[in-house]
């Protein structure tokens, strides 16, 4: 058997950053951007009043002046503001040239077209300068970074109209076997139905990736073959890699350019991995068992598509329930656990905080993975190979499952 970092490091090394595409602002959300996408403009893009009030200057001194026009939001005063002068201002409105200061509306009197206050009411601070949020020019979204909605909005305040981002990564997924139904259709007797491409391919569109499911595909040749014609950047076969099914593939795609291993990895939920390339393709093979298959996903698909999206790795240390789900974090176990033998061990579980600390409710330990179980777990709990019995309150490494 190879180790589960050994699997992960030869899958990951066959891929290499995706090419790239210009896409308009309203189709940058849940794209990895390509390049550092800076700012067009600054933000805000001229000083604005947080209050509303009166635009003065500081320097005259006066206490009375003159109102010579008005400024409110999209209707900005289009003159100049002079000595002995003052504008109306409404909050959000643009700073009159030639003005460094607000008179407070509550401060101040309006006597026909005169204004009078004391100079305690000059209030230079409620001004929101140019540029004071970003400047033209500032790396607003930095190359690697999935863009979020926080970042949408971001970008356009920032004048972005268009963006390069990786394009998505194609990823065929094929459910292999005669034992198999798609769901809604007559289920024949002795069928399951068929549910590991429905979640791996909202696992796959979550992590930034575009899923192409080809259904279900029967235990012959001429159905499996039809895998060769895929255009995509990956292959994921379904229950194709029992030791039959293992040589029906090769049978079916030999004619094809297709090489392939087969390796047990000394991991539970999971072994054993297909792996292999299908005309200069990557092509992996998953468990039937869907728990298992879906724990594959998040070892294997996961990290070679943050290659192909040159994704950033995420350092976040904040507690699970404010992560995007996708890293290692630690939690402290509500409960002992068993120790393990050779194979490295993933183990769903709940998570709560206690305490200002996250802590970890493992499911029981079964031999058959159970599908009902991953769907409520909040996170996979790791535990190293040949190690101890781990004792309740010890701290050990998870994988948060938030969001998918």
């Amino acid at each position: 058997m190879i180790t589960v970092e050994e699997a992960q490091a030869r899958v990951v090394a066959t891929f290499k950053p995706i090419d790239t595409e210009l896409e308009d602002l309203t189709h940058l959300s849940g794209r990895t951007a390509a390049e550092d996408i800076r700012a067009a403009a600054d933000n805000p893009p001229m000083p604005i009043s947080t209050v509303d009030g009166y635009a003065v200057r500081r320097a005259d001194g006066e206490t009375t002046r003159k109102i010579v026009g008005r400024a409110a939001p999209g209707h900005p005063y289009r003159g100049s503001v002079g000595n002995g002068e003052a504008v109306r201002i409404v909050i959000g409105g643009v700073l009159p040239e030639g003005a460094d200061a607000i008179v407070f509306h509550e401060e101040a009197s309006d006597e026909s077209g005169d204004l009078h206050f004391s100079n305690a009411a000059v209030h230079p601070e409620h001004i929101r300068p140019a540029g004071l949020d970003f400047k033209a020019g500032s790396v607003l979204v930095p190359a690697g970074k999935r863009i979020t909605a926080r970042d949408m909005a971001l970008l356009a305040a920032g004048g972005v109209a268009q963006a390069k981002v990786r394009r998505r990564p194609r990823v065929a997924i094929a459910s292999v076997g005669d034992e198999l139904s798609a769901p809604g259709d007559q289920r024949r007797p002795g069928d399951i139905y068929a549910a590991t491409g429905y979640g791996l391919s909202a696992m796959i569109a979550s992590w930034g990736g575009a899923p192409c499911d080809f259904g279900i595909l029967e235990d012959n040749a001429q159905e499996i073959a039809t895998i060769a014609d895929a255009d995509a950047d990956l292959v994921v076969a379904l229950g194709g890699n029992s030791v039959g099914n293992t040589d029906l593939i090769a049978r079916a795609l030999g004619s094809t350019d297709f090489s392939m291993e087969t390796w047990k990895v000394a991991y539970r939920p999971g072994r054993p991995l297909l792996f292999g390339q299908l005309g200069g393709t990557p092509m992996l093979g998953f468990p039937g068992n869907p728990a298992s298959a879906l724990v594959c996903a998040l070892l294997f698909i996961r990290p070679s598509l943050d290659v192909m999206l040159g994704t950033q790795q995420s350092t976040c240390s904040l507690p699970q329930r404010f992560k995007c789900g996708c890293h290692a974090m630690s939690a402290r176990l509500t409960t002992e656990l068993p120790a393990t033998d050779e194979r490295k061990t993933y183990v769903r579980a709940r998570l709560a905080m206690q305490g200002g600390e996250v802590w970890a409710e493992p499911y029981p330990v079964l031999e058959y993975p159970m599908l009902s179980v991953l769907a409520k777990a909040d996170a996979l709990v790791v535990l190293p190979p040949n190690a101890p019995a781990a004792k309740a309150g010890d701290m050990v490494e998870i994988i948060p499952l938030d969001g998918y």
